[in-house]
């Protein structure tokens, strides 16, 4: 049975994940590990992950997205245009059939005809895992065993991470679980991907995508706190001695004042 989610936002409170509990065998952190990246320029060739050995080659013409997504730490994502662009390696990261998990951040521009990949690891048509959005949901893939939208998409920067513990499949959306399921997937076999489906040209993601990680964990040693949920980024201060600041002490100092003659202490 489906699970829909709720409104939910991240307290700014929130701290860093510990990742003692799991093992990451690569992240991408779509630009921050590239040379040179910066928004609206072209995505390197190959993207480099932060963590992990795999580059991802580009196709079509990925770009550093102009948006910057509101969690600390994070400079630049990817867009693609939900046609021809994507990257992919070679082959996959990992053949593992249980105790896995796949993660991104994902802001869709709000298509929802079709389906996308957003990030996967194997033969969407016959084995392996990943991420997709399924017409106007997100959910996840199981190739040639089962193809599940979760929650309805929107066109806000969301967490998405697909959980396999113990045999069971589990689905979080900004670190709330939404569905839980049984069915296992086939061995991967193939290549990991993200953005686009070569087997699938019209699979492609609209939308930016951010801070993909795979990885594995002992039998029952996952918990939520170890998925990539970073702390939000404050606003920003206004630099001393700016001429703003400089106005902005002075309307404090004014409506300091104006209370204090309303209450009779001046």
């Amino acid at each position: 049975m489906r699970k829909f989610l709720a409104p939910f936002v991240l307290a700014a409170t929130m701290v860093a994940p510990a990742d003692a509990a799991i093992t990451v065998l690569a992240q991408y952190r779509m630009g921050e590990a590239d040379p040179g990246a910066a928004p609206g320029l072209p995505g390197a060739n190959p993207t480099l992950p932060s963590v992990g050995a795999t580059g991802l080659t580009r196709f079509g013409d990925p770009a550093y997205g102009v948006v910057r997504p509101p969690f600390q730490n994070s400079q630049l994502a990817m867009a693609f245009d939900g046609a021809d662009d994507r990257y992919e390696a070679g082959a996959v990261l990992s053949t593992v059939t249980d105790n896995f998990g796949v993660e991104a951040w994902v802001k869709s521009n709000g298509r929802t005809t079709q389906n996308a990949l957003i990030a996967y690891n194997g033969n969407t048509g016959s084995s392996g895992w990943g991420l997709f959005r399924t017409g106007a949901e997100y959910g996840f893939l199981y190739g040639g065993v089962v193809l599940d939208g979760v929650v309805p998409v929107t066109t806000n920067w969301t967490h998405l991470a697909l959980v396999r513990d113990g045999g069971t499949n589990r689905f979080y959306v900004n670190g709330q679980l939404i569905q839980s399921s049984a069915g296992g997937p086939n061995v991967p076999a193939g290549r990991f991907m993200v953005g686009g489906n070569p087997l699938v040209p019209t699979e492609g993601f609209d939308g930016e995508i951010d801070e993909v990680r795979v990885f594995t964990f002992a039998p029952g040693a996952f918990t939520p706190a170890d998925l990539n949920l970073p702390v939000f980024l404050p606003p920003e201060p206004v630099p001393t001695g700016h001429p703003w600041s400089l106005l902005l002490v002075g309307l404090l100092l004014l409506a300091s004042g104006a209370l204090l003659l309303r209450s009779g202490r001046v």
